[in-house]
């Protein structure tokens, strides 16, 4: 019995076995050359240093401008804290925008377009698929919440005292060098820029429970939040790239007190305290930056470290400056200032020399020696030289010019094609280093471009950081941003938004029927709820319904007429009769032949109706005259010279001429004052 127990126990440890998920993968070695350091990290191999780098960046205008350009563009309007939902389903996560009853239908597609496709369209049911307008409303909020998906109850609100722990965050110091969360923000920025590789340093004090050895997470506190040195950093990581191991497969680890970080760890548990270990990350070590003798190193764990590798290179560990792309351009332009420098500084060579030629050797000897003692006393006096020749007569003495022209040698042309290729790869162009454009269409296009870079690059900082950070800090259910470059987003949004209600409001005077889901989508009826037949039907009855007030005497003979309300909100308003170009709604320039009208009377055609000509203008002349005000229009004449253009082309008086200009062109151009 027991014998056949424990075969049985091993059939089914092997069954376990062989259904059972794998316990090891292997992943494709890291393409990218590194080095390799005696605590496990990867160093990156890069054609030159990082930190030589950072001196491009700091020293070379051409790639200062556009990341300081691009640094003072996003953090220009600061941060803001937004909800990231109204409502939101605690079990399946979906999120609404409005306050989602029972009695609502489920909403199969929140995303989808009323042009995206036929689904989108509002089912014909007794149900209806979002709140609508009036005293519904006000009855389903009264009901009870649940979720359209999953038909659950548990749906929550963002909580009002995380948006306050964000923003004490924004307004605080986060560190004990009094640097608020835009400071460090910046810093970090500015790394994707020049290293394409940020890091950001999370200091802990861990609770440690002095009998398990456990870390209490919860009860651990945030110390202080810094930014780490690219160039110093080596992640430490296996040859396929995997954080946290070695190039055995062996896991790091390190203690969480830092007293005992000199030495990494294999188990999860410190040798010398007996605490739970962290995965490590990263290692910091000044050396790599900067020789020093004796240089600090420190292994940091996980959660302690927000990294982004790559905004321009995305990789598993290491990104790649454009820097190295564009480096020798800003070594170009670098050189092209120090020659200017030297052209205008007295360090500047001679601007040319003298050659005089000469049979005598010794004299050729003798003067050489003179011009080197000169040149050293005053290096930009031109002094001749004696060069010994055979022949004589012809070129006895020769000019020798030293320095071309900066016209010569396309100094501006060449220094503008490098400085936009520069621009080009951050996104920054030309207008932004100074340069006027050309027109003001090519003006907006260069904010436009570049605007674009901005917004990219705040949803990188985003992402990668800010996010994290709230996360860190224990909120989910308020956003950390950067408020847009463009002040016009918002403008752009209100109009999109003001044509997509016109268009509703249309659709429901035709008879569609028009709803909004939670998530702020209009859906349309697939066929209209009443037949515009039948409107047009319903209206011409109510204009012919005889007078049954039995009034025979003066006076209107109906009721009058009631206030144009709207029954419910959303509802367009019935349009009042007016005549073409009338304002309507009762104001007093409605109408034509009113002194406060603003309509303008129909054009006449003088050539059809000859009598109707203004004075001075006949049929043999018309077409001279129009042209003649056409040009003065398009090329910003002068009241005077438009005058005398018309007395010239189409032999007109001088007060028709003036008559006809006041007449014709005072509401078009701003005369001068001297003119009249």
């Amino acid at each position: 019995m027991g014998f056949k127990r424990t075969v049985g126990t091993v059939l089914n440890n092997f069954r376990n076995i062989t259904k059972g998920y794998t316990e090891t993968t292997t992943r494709p070695s890291v393409a990218q050359p590194y080095m390799s350091t005696d605590t496990g990290a990867k160093l990156p191999i890069f054609p030159f240093p990082l930190i030589m780098i950072y001196e491009l960046a700091d020293n070379i205008d051409a790639l200062r401008i556009p990341i300081e350009t691009l640094n003072r563009e996003m953090f220009k309007n600061g941060f803001e804290v937004v909800e990231k939902f109204k409502f939101k389903c605690a079990n399946c996560g979906k999120e609404f925008q409005y306050k989602p009853t029972k009695n609502d239908l489920k909403d199969e597609q929140p995303f989808e377009q009323n042009q995206d496709n036929e689904t989108s369209q509002l089912p014909r049911s007794n149900a209806k698929k979002a709140n609508t307008t009036g005293i519904a409303t006000e009855l389903n909020q009264e009901q009870d919440m649940e979720c359209d998906t999953c038909g659950s109850n548990d749906l929550i609100r963002p909580v009002p005292e995380n948006r306050k722990l964000l923003e004490d965050l924004l307004e605080s110091p986060i560190n004990g060098n009094n640097q608020t969360l835009e400071d460090l923000a910046r810093q970090l920025e500015r790394d994707l820029e020049i290293a394409d590789n940020a890091y950001c340093l999370v200091l802990k004090n861990y609770k440690i429970d002095d009998r398990t050895g456990k870390i209490d997470r919860e009860n651990s506190e945030i110390k202080e939040f810094l930014r780490i040195d690219p160039p110093q950093v080596a992640l430490i990581a296996d040859s396929d790239g995997r954080i946290g191991f070695d190039d055995k497969r062996n896991a790091i680890f390190v203690c969480p007190r830092f007293e005992h970080r000199d030495k990494r760890l294999t188990e999860p548990i410190c040798d010398r305290c007996g605490a739970e270990a962290l995965k490590a990350v990263l290692e910091v070590n000044s050396v790599y930056s900067i020789g020093i003798p004796q240089p600090k190193r420190v292994v940091y764990g996980e959660g302690e470290v927000i990294w982004k590798a790559g905004k321009y290179k995305p990789s598993l560990l290491y990104g790649y400056s454009p820097i190295y792309a564009i480096w020798s351009k800003a070594m170009a332009l670098s050189h092209m200032d120090e020659y200017i420098r030297k052209y205008f500084d007295k360090m500047r060579p001679p601007r040319g020399m003298l050659v005089i030629a000469s049979r005598n050797y010794e004299t050729f000897r003798k003067s050489w020696d003179v011009l080197e003692q000169k040149a050293t006393e005053d290096p930009y006096m031109i002094h001749p030289l004696l060069v010994e020749s055979d022949k004589g007569g012809k070129n006895m003495a020769q000019w020798i010019d030293f320095t071309g022209s900066l016209k010569e040698l396309e100094f501006t042309e060449i220094r503008r094609e490098l400085r936009m290729i520069i621009g080009a790869v951050f996104g920054v162009l030309p207008l932004y280093f100074g340069e006027l454009p050309s027109g003001w269409s090519q003006e907006g296009l260069q904010v436009t471009i570049t605007n674009r870079a901005i917004k990219w690059g705040q949803d990188i900082l985003y992402s990668s950081f800010l996010r994290k950070i709230a996360k860190l800090m224990g909120v989910e259910d308020w956003d950390l941003r950067l408020k847009g470059g463009e002040e016009n987003d918002k403008l752009r949004d209100l109009q999109i938004q003001g044509v997509e209600i016109q268009n509703m409001a249309a659709m429901q005077a035709m008879g569609f029927e028009v709803a909004r889901t939670h998530t702020g989508e209009f859906k349309v009826s697939k066929n209209p709820i009443i037949n515009p037949q039948m409107m047009m039907l319903e209206s011409n009855n109510e204009d012919k319904k005889p007078n049954t007030s039995g009034s025979k005497g003066r006076g209107r003979g109906t009721a009058a007429p009631k206030e144009d309300q709207q029954e419910m909100d959303g509802k367009p308003k019935k349009q009042r009769p007016s005549d073409k170009g009338g304002v309507g709604q009762g104001s007093p320039s409605s109408g034509k032949g009113t002194s406060q009208s603003k309509k303008s009377a129909s054009p006449v055609d003088y050539r059809l109706n000859p009598k109707k000509f203004p004075d001075g203008i006949t049929p043999a002349n018309f077409e001279i005259i129009k042209s003649t005000l056409q040009s003065s229009v398009d090329f910003d004449w002068t009241k005077k010279k438009t005058v005398e253009e018309l007395r010239k082309s189409g032999n007109m008086t001088v007060r028709d001429a003036r008559e006809l200009v006041k007449q014709e062109l005072q509401d078009t151009k701003q005369w001068e004052s001297e003119d009249f």
